[in-house]
């Protein structure tokens, strides 16, 4: 057996895919990204203008409605702070949760009014009343109107249903008294009923609720544009590693363009993950003989940016025909999104008219994607250093010589053309479109 022939069938064993393969199989966790039909609400207000009837009856009934904080009460305009719940901002479609309450006082008798829920699809609005949450009135002539990323929700109409005078009257009604009263001469005890103050379909007022978004819903519309940084492209090349673009995404120079796809995005641009279409392959061909090579293939599908987590993320699928110890270890298949990159916000432009959110980051590599990327550069010295080695095996070197020296001219060849954790990976800069 001549030196050649035992170099040639070491190569498989002596190529360090090995290292490729378990860095990508570290890659972070995976990250799936979904979207909501409805947007999760963060702030706004809302409302209540208490009818003026109502108003005027209560006064006369000695009726005291007073704010519990944070909520406000000024004449008939009750206000509530929105705490929370989800909305479609488009069709109004959603819950409304608040902090405060009301407190109605009737005499030595009141009764509190907490935790108000607006559900737009029921057309309801409960509150908790004696620690027991209840439906306590119904919403007609309801509408909404878009408020830059928010939305406006009105009901012309906040009507007391049957179980919301129950609970009310059951707290403020006095009980019935008993006075003694002359009747022909005679001295008879008499119940005395207080009539309740509450009835059922009541009219209380109407409501305008106006919130604001935690994040919206991202329409598939505009790009996400990456431009790779040129040094690392350059080292990538340098080890015949190629970026192939996967479409719709294409490719100018060292900037490749993805459609945005979705995701989310809050009003300030400070939170939510936009993401893109398309993406990118590293391909590197490596050949081994006039019909052969070595082929490896990592893909960077659905590039994603989370701007709370200040990454950069993609869908990563791992392959090679690359043998090591009679196994294909790159062939790992579908490996799920992972993020590969730290990102500095450069800057971010958000309009509330358009709905829209500019955004413009840089990225550098992170430690395992830096390890993956490595692997080409690893792959490719192991690669070259079995070219020399056959070579100078069949100019008379020894075995051993020769993987001595061709070790030593890979270690040469690569040698700057090492990538680390840290490095620039390129530039991200989108315009986001909120549903």
């Amino acid at each position: 057996m001549t030196d050649s022939t035992r170099l040639g069938r070491a190569r498989g064993k002596m190529l360090p895919v090995a290292i490729l393969s378990a860095a990508l199989v570290a890659m972070l966790a995976i990250a799936p990204l979904a979207s909501a039909a409805s947007d999760p609400i963060k702030s706004g207000t809302t409302t209540l203008t208490i009818n003026s009837g109502l108003n005027k009856k209560a006064k006369k009934a000695g009726i005291k409605i007073k704010a519990v904080k944070p909520s406000k009460i000024k004449g008939t305009k009750a206000t509530f702070s929105v705490t929370g719940g989800e909305i479609e901002p488009t069709t109004g479609s959603g819950s409304i949760a608040h902090s405060g309450g009301l407190k109605i006082t009737w005499g030595k008798k009141s009764v509190t009014l907490k935790s108000f829920t607006i559900d737009t699809k029921k057309k309801s609005l409960s509150a908790k009343v004696g620690g027991k949450t209840i439906k306590v009135a119904s919403l007609a002539g309801t509408s909404t109107a878009r408020l830059g990323f928010g939305a406006s929700v009105s009901a012309k109409k906040v009507k007391l249903t049957s179980a919301g005078a129950k609970a009310l009257n059951s707290k403020l009604t006095p009980a019935p008294t008993k006075t003694k009263v002359k009747k022909h001469g005679k001295t008879i005890v008499k119940t005395v009923k207080t009539k309740p103050p509450f009835k059922a379909n009541m009219l209380l007022g109407s409501s305008v609720s106006e919130v604001e978004p935690q994040t919206v819903n991202v329409l598939p519309t505009g790009n996400m544009v990456f431009t790779g940084d040129p040094t690392l492209l350059t080292k990538l090349n340098d080890v015949e590693t190629k970026l192939v673009v996967i479409p719709p995404t294409t490719a100018a120079a060292n900037v490749f363009t993805s459609p945005l796809s979705g995701g989310t995005i809050s009003p300030l641009g400070t939170s939510g993950t936009v993401n893109s279409a398309g993406g990118l392959v590293l391909t590197q061909v490596l050949p081994t003989s006039a019909t052969t090579a070595i082929t490896t293939k990592i893909t960077l599908g659905s590039i994603g940016v989370d701007l709370s987590a200040k990454t950069a993320s993609v869908e990563v699928i791992g392959e090679s025909n690359a043998e090591s110890e009679g196994k294909k270890p790159l062939n790992v298949g579908n490996l799920g999104r992972s993020s590969i990159a730290d990102l500095v916000i450069g800057s971010v432009t958000p309009s509330p008219a358009t709905r829209t959110v500019t955004v413009g980051a840089s990225g550098t590599i992170q430690a395992v994607a830096a390890e993956v990327i490595e692997g080409f550069v690893k792959v490719y010295q192991g690669y070259y250093t079995q070219v020399v080695a056959k070579k100078l095996v069949e100019e008379g070197k020894t075995e051993k010589e020769a993987l001595e020296l061709g070790a030593k001219a890979a270690e040469a060849k690569v040698a700057n053309d090492h990538i680390k954790a840290g490095e620039p990976l390129g530039t991200f800069s989108f315009t986001a479109t909120g549903e």
